[in-house]
């Protein structure tokens, strides 16, 4: 009777091992599922339950780390297949919009030239009152209030406002000189005040959302002074800000691709090494 007892948690053990064994390789059949169906995600989660639920069943652990790597080969082709086709249809618009528009270069010390809105750009000084708008080669975006009167209006920034009331604001620039800058010629005032694409892009973005609509512009922190924009003004800034979408858009999708290829690269590495080691045990 004592020797019975005495087997009692062996066999309780033997029977508990057999199960984990069994619920593991169930799990095991689940991410095997699920990666044949494509649902990779989820299937990297059961086989992560693997080796946290049953860390002693090494054989059906190490099937799972084969699994994975299966897993991470599908993930990354997919992946770099979706990213691919992004990037080519973002290239081929971004190409097609570069002929809407004119690579110039100011001068020999420009080191970038800039994309300007086919018609947009007056020759000589400034004579009228107007936003100009250009994009550099890096993709970054410049908008500039131009003022040109008898009077000066000191202003810093801009607004945009359509009939029905809604509108957007740029920041405000303090004068300093260069990003906003004041000059007399031929008895005008000039006013120029530049800004980059975090200190416009609601206005920006405002006008290329409603470039059928009547679009007012005010000069702000300074003497009150407004003008019309015109259509061919509202469409260089409407395409001149789907172009710095494109440039980042196409910069971001390229660093995925060039990531998407190394890890693609590391899991045939790690698979090849796991089957190694796995022949080598036979």
């Amino acid at each position: 009777m004592k020797n019975k007892i005495l087997m009692l948690p062996l066999l309780l053990s033997v029977v508990a091992c057999g199960n984990n064994e069994k619920l593991a390789q169930e799990m095991y059949n689940q991410a095997e599922q699920l990666y044949l169906s494509g649902d990779y995600i989820a299937a990297t989660q059961w086989v992560d339950s693997i080796s946290a639920t049953y860390p002693q069943e090494v054989d059906v652990i190490r099937n799972g780390m084969l699994l994975q790597c299966h897993i991470n080969q599908k993930r990354y082709e997919k992946e770099l297949i979706e990213v691919d086709s992004l990037y080519n249809a973002a290239t081929s618009e971004l190409a097609a919009l570069k002929g809407r528009f004119e690579l110039t270069r100011e001068g020999k010390e420009q080191t970038l030239a800039n994309y300007i809105y086919k018609g947009t750009r007056s020759k000589g000084e400034v004579r009228r009152n107007e936003l100009r708008v250009q994009v550099t080669e890096k993709g970054d975006l410049q908008l500039t209030s131009v003022y040109c009167g008898k009077s000066k209006i000191g202003h810093t920034g801009i607004s945009v406002q359509t009939a029905d009331g809604r509108a957007a604001r740029t920041a405000e620039i303090a004068y300093d000189g260069g990003k906003n800058y004041r000059y007399a010629s031929g008895g005008m005032n000039i006013e120029m005040v530049t800004y980059n694409m975090a200190q416009c892009q609601d206005v920006v973005s405002f006008i290329a959302a409603n470039g059928d609509a009547k679009i007012r512009v005010k000069y702000t922190g300074g003497k009150s002074q407004d003008l019309s924009l015109d259509k061919l003004t509202r469409e260089a800034i409407a395409n001149s800000y789907r172009m710095a979408q494109l440039f980042v858009m196409t910069d971001s999708l390229q660093s995925h691709r060039e990531y998407g290829i190394i890890q693609l690269e590391l899991a045939d590495r790690q698979l090849m090494k796991l089957q190694d080691k796995a022949a080598s045990e036979k």
